[in-house]
């Protein structure tokens, strides 16, 4: 229930404007406010300093935007939002500063391997100078400038901005609380990604650790009621190796966790979705919050609009996972007052949805029938921002896409939460390459496979020690029911696979085929249990050139490629190889067969949502906190010309779903958002003591949204 709970801890419509500094002339509060009543917005970020200072003050680093005169835009902004009932929260940026505060205090400042300072060039105007992180610049006076901010404005809280640094500062404070700490000398020369700057990284996260839980604390003194909150970066934008946070970390110390997915990165288009699953496994106290923009596509032409359908579904997939979002745009006072007002309305009916039925999308939980693992240290060894590199995030992304396509309800399980408990909380465990397993990761899963779970796992999963040391095998072939060779196929090229076991459940839909696609590097593996099956086997590459002699004289091997075995009172199938980093990056469509038919068989054809929608639509069963037995079913409509961005959604009509859920009967179905005709037709008792729903959807533009209240 959203009842006694702070304004951060609910439900959160943001927009930012970070201004420029010719923003503040003729600054109209009023405007702005008005601006956020139509587009039904609950909280503004606006600028207050560092940088650029947008309010006057007698601190020895001031450094006034040269357009202001005697206006003082924060003290009209406050008190034209707070009579509207909406939030202030003012936007503070310590990263860097002009030359003539540089020269104030060099002693402040971060200087690179040479002892040079550290520097931010910008072609059309000045250089800014890095302070050091750990300097009184970005600390101490930090503090005070927030102090001050507080002291002059009834403001709602702080974001920091940019509150950790990239790479390495040599700096003599660095320096000497390194070597004090550590009792070594800072690393030199190489990538900073390198190795041997480990103990540096872990250091540093400690500082900025240090940093966030002090400036919170001068936040906090002013109430329980001002938030402190910071963008931070974590799934699809990893930054420990470079900027030394990690989100696991730094979560505690937020009051709502904000992250950046901008649609220019072109990640799936279930991404937003993923992402607040991802915020909610760590922090489920917390509001989830998608920082986004319909202007603009992430850095780049921050002046124009995106794609305005893309972005609608955008901020539809992230509503389905009861997420939250952050409006951000980079120039004018307001949307509506621009370069480009192209899509100034774009986020309000959308907004307004939200409002209206704030108490039911509220405090929203996801009922899996699977969980995802998600593996921190699998994603620091093997992740990479070059999605052809990656070998870690493109395998959840073709998992993922498999289970929106067959509607499969899962939770995305951050390995901060990995317990008995949590998987028994669903059918099946996912182990997406999930290489990087710590001995207690690998106990809990191996008990809960032994006491009757179901596992499907990928690729290297178990092969290495969290570090990325490689193991001498699988440490759970003893679940997998197989062990690796010390063999390693590329199957790139002219790969393969038998279909050894036709009439398999398995195998099922390739019963006019002894051979299906293969691709990527293959681990030979060989069973060691009596009780383990080769399903489907290796088949060496089969050059095509020249074609007489593209042939071989056996095609089955005894490297079987997916594994069935039966481990204490549970089961595992396991692909080794990349199965479902196939799906995302290759496609044929035997990959996603195979995992789709490993869900099946593993769910035993039982799922909680069956429905004729195409598959892209996506369907999404969460449990409300607005009552008991709430819920709140959502689908987000997908369908659109094979290309990105997408610019226009094709209806889909008569869509049929039956729902399962654990209950005897329903005391309410409300459409919350759709086309007229939605009803629920009837419902069943089922044979486990729960009931089906039989739910028609005449049509689905873009979004559907209906509450179920179940008793």
């Amino acid at each position: 229930m959203i009842i006694n709970k702070q304004w951060y801890e609910k439900q959160l419509r943001i927009l930012q404007t970070v201004l420029r500094e010719p923003d503040v002339v003729d600054y109209d509060a009023h405007s702005v406010v008005e601006y956020m009543e139509q587009i039904h917005s609950n909280c503004i970020i606006i600028n207050g300093g560092g940088i650029v200072d947008f309010f006057k003050h007698n601190l020895v680093t001031a450094n006034p935007n040269p357009f202001m005169t005697k206006e003082d835009l924060l003290k009209d902004l406050v008190e034209a939002a707070h009579k509207k009932g909406i939030k202030v929260v003012v936007r503070v940026d310590f990263r860097g500063v002009d030359k003539k505060i540089y020269e104030l205090r060099p002693d402040w400042f971060a200087v690179n391997e040479l002892g040079e300072p550290k520097v931010r060039d910008n072609p059309l105007h000045s250089a800014i100078f890095q302070p050091c992180y750990q300097s009184t610049y970005r600390n101490e006076h930090a503090y005070r400038f927030i102090d001050v901010l507080f002291e002059k404005y009834d403001i709602d809280g702080i974001w920091e901005n940019s509150y950790s640094q990239g790479g390495i500062c040599y700096c003599k404070s660095c320096s000497d609380r390194f070597r004090k700490e550590t009792g070594h000398e800072l690393p030199r020369g190489g990538q900073f990604t390198d190795s041997q700057y480990d103990e540096y990284r872990d250091w540093k996260a400690a500082c900025v650790m240090e940093h966030l839980r002090d400036c919170r604390a001068v936040v906090k003194k002013y109430g329980d009621e001002k938030a402190y909150a910071a963008e931070i970066f974590g799934l699809y934008h990893d930054r420990f190796k470079s900027d030394g946070h990690d989100l696991y970390a730094i979560k505690d110390h937020f009051d709502f966790l904000v992250t950046p997915l901008f649609t220019a990165n072109h990640e799936p288009m279930n991404g937003p979705s993923t992402l607040i699953k991802f915020l909610k496994s760590l922090s489920p106290d917390k509001t989830p919050v998608m920082l986004f923009g319909h202007l603009g596509t992430n850095n780049d032409l921050r002046y124009i609009s995106s794609a305005k359908q893309e972005t609608r579904l955008w901020m539809w997939e992230a509503i389905s996972a009861g997420g939250s979002f952050w409006n951000c745009i980079f120039n004018g006072q307001h949307p509506g007052a621009t370069y480009d007002r192209r899509n100034a309305q774009l986020s309000s009916d959308i907004y307004g949805y939200m409002e209206q039925n704030e108490e039911v999308l509220t405090e929203q939980t996801t009922v899996a029938e699977v969980n995802v693992l998600y593996s921190r240290a699998t994603n620091a060894v093997l992740g990479n921002p070059n999605r052809s590199k990656d070998a870690y995030l493109t395998h959840l992304m073709g998992l993922e896409q498999v289970l929106n396509d067959q509607h499969i309800q899962y939770r995305l399980l951050t390995d901060d939460k990995l317990s008995l408990e949590t998987l028994r909380a669903a059918k099946v465990l996912v182990l997406a390459n999930a290489a990087c397993l710590s001995d207690p990761e690998i106990e809990i899963i191996r008990t809960y496979v032994s006491t009757g779970g179901k596992l499907i796992a990928t690729n290297l999963t178990s092969f290495c020690k969290p570090d990325g040391t490689h193991r001498p095998d699988f440490a759970l072939s003893d679940v997998f029911g197989c062990s690796f060779t010390g063999s390693v196929k590329d199957n790139s090229l002219f790969g393969y696979q038998y279909v050894k076991e036709h009439g398999h459940p398995l195998t099922q839909g390739f019963e006019d085929t002894e051979l299906l696609a293969s691709w990527s590097d293959q681990y030979l593996v060989r069973t060691n249990s009596d009780a383990a099956q080769s399903i489907v086997t290796y088949v060496p590459q089969i050059f095509p050139q020249p074609p007489e002699r593209s042939w071989l004289r056996s095609y089955e091997t005894d490297y079987p490629t997916m594994v069935l075995h039966a481990f204490g009172e549970g089961e595992s199938v396991f692909f080794p190889y990349g199965v479902d980093r196939n799906v995302w990056l290759h496609g044929h469509n035997d990959f996603s067969e195979l995992l789709k038919n490993a869900f099946n068989y593993m769910l035993d054809g039982q799922y909680l949502i069956r429905s004729n929608a195409p598959l892209s639509v996506h369907f999404s069963l969460n449990k409300s906190g607005a009552a008991q037995g709430g819920y709140v079913l959502h689908a987000v409509n997908t369908t659109a010309a094979p290309r990105r961005p997408v610019l226009q959604t094709i209806a889909i009509t008569d869509l049929e779903l039956e729902i399962q859920l654990p209950a005897q009967a329903t005391s309410e179905f409300k459409v919350l958002h759709g086309e007229p005709g939605i009803q629920l037709l009837r419902t069943e008792p089922t044979p486990d003591g729960g009931i089906k729903l039989f739910i028609q959807i005449p049509k689905i533009e873009e979004y559907v949204g209906i509450y179920i209240n179940a008793i």
